[in-house]
């Protein structure tokens, strides 16, 4: 029997959460023990006692961080770990819950604190995530933007800002002999699998260990299209996003039947905001069934959404909210199998660019000879967890 510590630390979205609770719930199934550290430990989910959740440590952030960072490393400056004191005392907080829960193996989801500390413990480690938050490990650490010329010679002063407060770290820890040697070890772990496919990477295919999304699309309520009427919009959207209600009021000017899930939406708003074309729903819903008859589905662009609608073959409109939706939105884009608005750009006419998504028979032809068409997870959850267990 072995122990397995689960971390996430950064990203705003559950579906770190849910992508390594499934491995878990997975692992212990193999009789394994598991214990979590989360920035969200709601996402634990309050009915399930059993299991065993800590806080994640969390640095202080600068004060003027940048809102569009160049590369990785920026990102973490911008979390604090140029900060050599201030990641010390996080890696120390780190090592403690190491130390009274004593787990064989970390599994990492978009957790660099929780990286390098099990480095300077040496304990074995995992990173587990979409692709975004194991970014190829190259010198300088590549631009997230691609399409803007940006010097490598920025890039690399970003690396050396990171590595100068990650060594600080290390030696205030006495730990210089572990400390990485690269910007790029920072991400780096013993196994690193990808939660999506080479076609979506939002660096672009890699020589890499890609197993798919690690969410079902069985999960959720289970609905169905109640008739025969075309189109059929399929939306999955955050009803936090202020398009939201721009979006729904257009889904229903064009579809001939629309569904929207909004997972965390009122039961009372989403049903005021139904029609007799569209139902709202406050809650996640199985995209199987649903794919498997839709002409369009709306959604952020995340990975998994995106994965599973050109499983089936459907055309995307997409509306990222932030970089790595972008990026993954871009590469559906390129192949033609899907429209994009982009975070920063101005809302459009939502009924004229969804019926103009509908109108272009280019797209469906596109999603429909996609390469991800009928692909499904190499490895389930279950198999992630008997490949960790090893």
């Amino acid at each position: 029997m072995a122990r397995v510590f689960f971390a996430w630390e950064l990203g705003g979205d559950l579906g770190h959460a849910r992508r390594v609770l499934a491995v878990a719930h997975g692992l212990r199934a193999l009789g394994h023990e598991t214990a979590f550290a989360f920035r969200d430990l709601t996402a634990l989910g309050a009915s399930d006692a059993s299991l065993e959740g800590f806080a994640a440590p969390w640095l202080a952030q600068p004060a003027l961080p940048n809102a569009s960072p160049l590369n990785a490393s920026e990102i973490l400056l911008n979390r604090g770990f140029g900060d050599g004191q201030g990641l010390a005392g996080a890696l120390r907080a780190w090592r403690g819950l190491f130390d009274l829960w004593k787990p064989d193996l970390l599994v990492a989801d978009f957790a660099p604190g929780a990286l390098l500390a099990a480095r300077a413990a040496g304990l074995k480690r995992i990173a587990l995530g979409s692709g975004f938050s194991t970014p190829p490990a190259r010198d300088p650490m590549p631009a997230l933007r691609s399409w803007t010329a940006i010097e490598d010679g920025a890039l690399r002063t970003l690396d050396t800002r990171l590595l100068t407060g990650v060594r600080d770290a290390f030696a205030r820890l006495e730990k210089t002999d572990a400390a990485p040697a690269s910007a790029a070890e920072l991400f780096r772990a013993e196994g690193e699998l990808l939660c999506t496919w080479p076609e979506i990477d939002p660096f672009g295919p890699r020589e890499a260990d890609y197993v798919g999304p690690q969410d079902d699309a069985g999960d959720g309520a289970r609905e169905a299209w109640r008739g025969e009427r075309r189109p059929r919009i399929l939306a999955y959207l955050k009803p936090r996003d202020q398009r939201f209600a721009a979006v729904v009021g257009a889904i229903g000017a064009v579809a001939g039947e629309g569904i929207v899930a909004a997972p965390g939406l009122p039961a009372p708003h989403a049903q005021s905001l139904s029609t007799a074309t569209v139902r709202v729903l406050g809650g996640p819903v199985a995209l199987a069934p649903l794919l498997a008859g839709a002409d369009l589905c709306v959604c952020h662009s995340g990975p998994g959404t995106v994965a599973h609608a050109l499983a089936a073959g459907v055309p995307l409109a997409l509306l990222p909210q932030q970089l790595e939706q972008y990026l993954v939105g871009r590469r559906v884009v390129t192949s033609g199998c899907g429209v994009m608005v982009a975070p920063d750009a101005p809302a459009p006419e939502f009924d004229a660019w969804l019926a103009q998504a509908l109108a272009q028979p280019s797209l469906r032809a596109a999603a429909t000879a996609s390469p991800l068409v009928g692909r499904k997870p190499e490895s389930a959850a279950a198999w992630i967890a008997a490949r960790l267990a090893q």
